[in-house]
């Protein structure tokens, strides 16, 4: 499935039902990254129950946010530096998801040549 497939795919999945799969998708960002991935949670004043309104990704220079607002989905993206935000740009969700999911695989691929690096060192 491509690129824009994917994207699609989860769009639709959102619109059916957007506050249980965001937090079902904030549950797995945070579970695939848990140093880099922050869910944000809002308790009504006499409810129990706490409901998943955001999730933030921090990544090398950029801190992806995805919010439930309305419940419409809101995203951007902000380039941060020393921990403060200097610029925030509000961008369409399939959009996010495609920088967001570029962004990760490059941090993988990154993460598997430092660990292979390691390994050969290690080795010799």
């Amino acid at each position: 499935m491509d690129g824009f497939d994917t994207q699609a795919a989860w769009l639709r999945r959102f619109q059916s039902d957007a506050e249980s799969n965001l937090h079902a998708f904030a549950l797995r960002l945070h579970e695939a990254m848990p140093e880099r991935v922050t869910i944000q949670k809002h308790k009504g004043l006499f409810s129990r129950a706490t409901k998943t309104t955001g999730v933030s990704v921090e990544m090398e220079q950029n801190r992806y946010m995805l919010e439930l607002v309305n419940g419409r989905l809101k995203a951007s993206i902000a380039m941060v530096v020393r921990d403060i935000a200097i610029s925030t740009k509000t961008i369409d969700p399939a959009e996010w998801f495609a920088t967001l999911s570029a962004e990760t695989q490059k941090a993988s691929e990154h993460a598997k040549r430092l660990a292979q690096s390691l390994s050969a060192f290690m080795a010799s």
